[in-house]
């Protein structure tokens, strides 16, 4: 995996603060597949083509 932008990182970090504070808490699965799409290396339709499977 790619590095990425601090902006990005930044974007991330964001989700999974406002997913805390609603008290759902993103698993490392989740945070992976942010990463991925931020990068570039996988889409929204991948990612939810994948996770329909299992």
């Amino acid at each position: 995996m790619r590095e990425l932008e601090p902006q990005k990182q930044f974007q991330i970090a964001q989700v999974a603060a406002t997913m805390a504070i609603e008290d759902k808490l993103i698993d490392s699965q989740t945070c992976e597949n942010l990463t991925r799409i931020a990068a570039g290396e996988k889409s929204v339709d991948q990612i939810m083509s994948y996770t329909q499977l299992y």
